[in-house]
């Protein structure tokens, strides 16, 4: 029996179910015959039989790997955490802007409740006073601008990041707009 590149070589033959010729046996008692392989067709290279005749099964559960799935890994986690700071970060930072319009619109209404019955404008200082006093206590900074019975006001936040620090970004700051008028009917309140 001739061996094959599938079947391993050795110095005994398989025994079919009860029959024997003396071939087989006189094969089982000579020494096994390697078949003769093909020369390289490259010096120093294997041939493609050598190749796959000791070719080597992959034991992926082994840690004696290269450590390419520990390199994959790594990559995969610095991925996530990017996408997770994007997502807080980015949320935190769309709360903010939502916020910083809320404070102003808060800070024009305070500046156009200083309004006097009876008067033809709002009274620019006393709405600077109300705004900036609404201003401190919501943690904000920004300015007022009246004209007649209408207030503009523009409010800056500064907000800290979480996860962005780790690619040097700190804080952000956010502007939000809010407007104001006055209206007001003879005899009723503003």
């Amino acid at each position: 029996m001739k061996p094959t590149p599938a079947q391993p070589v050795s110095s005994h033959t398989v025994r079919q179910r009860g029959r024997h010729s003396p071939a087989t046996v006189a094969e089982r008692d000579q020494p096994a015959v390697r078949a003769a392989q093909p020369e390289s067709p490259r010096p120093g290279r294997p041939s493609d039989h050598d190749r796959l005749a000791t070719s080597k099964r992959i034991d992926w559960r082994s840690d004696a790997g290269s450590g390419g799935m520990s390199l994959m890994m790594l990559i995969a986690a610095v991925a996530l955490m990017m996408i997770l700071g994007l997502v807080v970060d980015g949320g935190a930072k769309a709360r903010a802007l939502d916020h910083a319009g809320a404070i102003a619109s808060e800070a024009a209404r305070a500046a156009a409740a200083t309004y006097r019955p009876g008067d033809v404008a709002i009274d620019p200082e006393a709405a600077n006073f109300a705004a900036q006093d609404y201003l401190t206590a919501a943690g904000a900074t920004g300015t007022v601008t009246v004209t007649g019975l209408d207030v503009a006001a523009t409010v800056t936040l500064h907000q800290d990041t979480v996860f962005l620090p780790l690619v040097g970004i700190d804080a952000f700051t956010v502007t939000g707009a809010g407007q104001a008028q006055v209206v007001y009917q003879q005899g009723g309140t503003p």
